[in-house]
């Protein structure tokens, strides 16, 4: 699945392909999705929305803690 991740350095956004089973929106927050920068499994319901990793209009993707802490997405 494609998304585009942001690029500080060019101040663009670059090609990004997601992790199969990245989501960016459940309605149900037990649901299991892959962190779209690492792909470890998470429950939707404790994930993070990313700063960085987009879809075509904005909307951020669903990334664990240590992603979202750790790596800045």
């Amino acid at each position: 699945m494609q998304a585009r991740i942001w690029n500080e350095t060019k101040g663009t956004y670059d090609h990004y392909e997601l992790p199969e089973g990245s989501s960016k929106y459940e309605n149900d927050m037990d649901v299991i999705v892959s962190c779209a920068c690492c792909g470890k499994k998470i429950t939707y319901g404790d994930a993070y929305t990313s700063h960085k990793i987009h879809d075509h209009i904005g909307f951020g993707y669903a990334v664990c803690g240590d992603c979202y802490f750790d790596k800045g997405m």
